[in-house]
């Protein structure tokens, strides 16, 4: 294990949880750490165990020497394509049976949805879009995490409903 990148090994799991939709408390419980060594091993405060990386690699279907070479390419489908492999494996779809983070719904849904990046859509829309995937979040922290994307997502006044907004691409 001479030639073990332990960066590039935490760099590609925390893309892999990124396009998995996996909570950081979800993907602790995966690896049977608490959350907070997740928090540390983010920051690079701590390293991912060998255990943990053994664990990662079988739950992202990737191998040890894929995440240990270079940058790991996944793509915007690749949380489908985890519960389709897993589907039988009650350990691991379970988890991926869950609502996925907010920032995934955004990241790989909301912004990819045509309507809402030529006309733009209220939060009951932007709630109905994601219903239709199967997650359920409420209209308050939909509303709350459009505001904390303001880098990406554009908030227009609606001018036919007085107090309310339509949230566009940026």
């Amino acid at each position: 294990m001479a030639n073990l990148n332990k960066e590039l090994i935490r760099k590609n799991i925390f893309k892999l949880l990124d396009y998995s939709g996996l909570t950081d408390l979800s993907f602790a419980d995966l690896l049977d750490v608490s959350e907070k060594q997740i928090r540390r091993i983010k920051k690079g405060a701590a390293e991912f165990s060998i255990n943990d990386i053994n664990k990662a690699c079988d739950f992202f279907r990737k191998s040890f020497a894929s995440i240990n070479r270079r940058e790991i390419e996944a793509d915007r489908m690749f949380r489908d394509k985890l519960i389709t492999q897993h589907k039988g494996n009650p350990e691991y779809s379970t988890i991926l049976e869950k609502r996925p983070s907010i920032t995934y719904a955004i990241n790989f849904e909301l912004l990819y949805n045509e309507n809402f990046r030529k006309k733009g859509l209220g939060i009951s829309k932007i709630s109905q879009l994601f219903e239709a995937r199967g997650w359920k979040f409420s209209s308050a922290y939909i509303s709350l995490a459009m505001v904390r994307n303001a880098d990406r997502i554009k908030r227009i006044r609606n001018l036919e409903r007085k107090g309310w907004y339509v949230y566009t691409v940026r």
